[in-house]
Parts: structure tokens; C-alpha cells; sequence
């Protein structure tokens, strides 16, 4: 998509919202698009910050992908949320997952965030490859310690087409039940909500 493409996009939206409203750029390594289109984007909700439709703006990234001059570029923008996908401190977890970052990312990359006046909100994954019940309630612990302003839990799920998808078919890989799914999360809720 273009900066064009946001703005008539924005416009759309705000027909049926309830204003000011938070605009969130998802599904990706935000930050890891290149200053240029990373300008573009944010550039486009400008104006609807200005006019007093579009109250701040939240995105989602990688903790590789944060340094000084992108929370810099972040900030004059009106980002005022920053998602990390942490999804596991246990750099083995990572590593099977292909993530490309490590723990180390998420713990800079969360201090980074604070120290600049973001609010911080860590995403993690439970039954990731090569994790167990122990890496995912040592993963939440890990997180809370973090300070996080919030966090998002997510079960693995098995997606067509993708590298899991392989793993699973060749029995490298067994997903969760639903039922697995619901009784980790919960612990992990509980830690959460008790720290």
C-alpha cells in the first residue's frame, strides 16, 4: 500500500467512527519498512491528527527493529503505543521459530521503548516449537518483569503454506487442543495478573 492508500483508508473509516480515534499499523515489522515508506505512513495520518480526528497511533514491530532514531521518527509522528512480538524469552524457542531476534532484543528494545515515554505492550506466543509449559510460564514471568503497559497471548495455530505447516505434516510438530491451549493461557493470565 501507499500513503495514499492509508489516508483513503483513514477517511473511510472515520464515515463510521467514533471520534478521535487510534489509527494501529499491524500484521508486520512496522519499523523494519525502510525510512522512506515508513514516512509515507505515518506522513498520511498526519493530517487526521492535525484536525483532531485520529487521537495518537499505535503500531506493531519486531524488538530487533527499535533503535534511537525510529522511536525518534516514532515520536514526532504521534505513535504513542509500541507492540513488540516478543513471543518467547527462551532463545532456543526463537531460534526453532525462526523469529530472528533473541530475549536480549525484547529486554533492550522494552527499555528503549519506556525510556522514551511509549506505552509498551509485549505479545507472546504459548506451544511454540521446542517449548513446553515451563519456557511458556518462565516466557510470562519474564515479560511481567518487563513492566509491560499490557500484553497480548496468543496459542500457536498451524497456518497453511508456512514452514509450521511442514513440521506438523512430517510429525515434527503437534499443536495444542483447544483444551491445552485454554489451561496454559490461564496460567499464564494468572501470572500476569499477579504481578
Amino acid at each position: 500500500p501507499t500513503g495514499d492508500d492509508v489516508r483513503r483508508t483513514i477517511a473511510s473509516s472515520l464515515e463510521r467512527a467514533k471520534r478521535p480515534c487510534e489509527v494501529a499499523f499491524y500484521g508486520g515489522s512496522f519499523t523494519a519498512v525502510g525510512d522512506k515508506l515508513l514516512n509515507e505512513y505515518l506522513g498520511a495520518v498526519s493530517p487526521f491528527i492535525e484536525d483532531g480526528n485520529v487521537s495518537h497511533i499505535r503500531i506493531s514491530t519486531r524488538p530487533d527493529c527499535i533503535s534511537e532514531d525510529i522511536l525518534r521518527t516514532l515520536a514526532e509522528y504521534g505513535v504513542r503505543t509500541i507492540e513488540l512480538g516478543a513471543q518467547s524469552m527462551d532463545d532456543s524457542v526463537l531460534r526453532a521459530a525462526g523469529r530472528g531476534h533473541t530475549a536480549e532484543h525484547v529486554r533492550k528494545a522494552s527499555a528503549l521503548i519506556k525510556k522514551h515515554g511509549f506505552n509498551l505492550v509485549l505479545q507472546m506466543m504459548t506451544h511454540l516449537p521446542c517449548s513446553d509449559e515451563e519456557k511458556d510460564l518462565r516466557t510470562a514471568r519474564e515479560i511481567a518483569d518487563l513492566s509491560p503497559d499490557a500484553v497480548r497471548v496468543y496459542p500457536t495455530v498451524v497456518v497453511r503454506d508456512t514452514a509450521l505447516e511442514v513440521l506438523w505434516k512430517a510429525g515434527k510438530y503437534t499443536p495444542a487442543t483447544p483444551d491445552e491451549a485454554a489451561k496454559r493461557g490461564a496460567k499464564i493470565i494468572d501470572i500476569f495478573e499477579n504481578s
